[in-house]
């Protein structure tokens, strides 16, 4: 079982775990990726929702898609009517309560990869709601190595 740490500016850490059974080729390409750090900022569309950007070698194919996310799930998004495009934004995102994933172009599935701690909960929900309220901040991915 393999598993990620999301850290945030102000120190929080967010461990996770890989749902590999489920979304074995989104989890093999977002562990390769790691680590990485990125600017985390809240959604416009879907919520309680904070992302950020992620650049990787191959792009995952579609799967466990959903529009409905709970809390603690941390899924891949990217465009996917252009992903034969190299230059295709990617993103990752962790939600901090149930959403529909949305854009303005409406529905926007996704495919969920991880799933935070269920004690960390009460802590991903104050850092959601501090970078809603305070803009952007720095996190950090990286595997968490047994």
């Amino acid at each position: 079982m393999r598993r990620i740490l999301f850290t945030f500016e102000n120190g929080e850490k967010l461990p996770a775990t890989l749902l590999e059974k489920k979304a074995p080729q989104t989890c093999e390409i977002v562990w390769e990726a790691l680590p990485f750090s990125s600017l985390v900022k809240h959604s416009r569309w879907s919520g309680r929702e904070v992302n950020f950007e992620i650049k990787t070698t191959n792009k995952p194919k579609k799967e466990n898609q959903t529009i409905s996310t709970s809390i603690g799930e941390v899924i891949y998004w990217r465009d996917w009517p252009v992903d034969s495009d190299p230059e295709v934004s990617e993103v990752l995102a962790i939600y901090y309560g149930a959403e529909h994933t949305r854009s303005h172009k409406g529905d926007e599935p996704v495919n969920v990869f991880a799933q935070i701690d269920y004690d960390c909960l009460g802590l991903l929900k104050a850092v959601g709601e501090r970078i809603w309220l305070n803009g952007m901040e720095k996190v950090r991915i990286e595997r968490i190595e047994d």
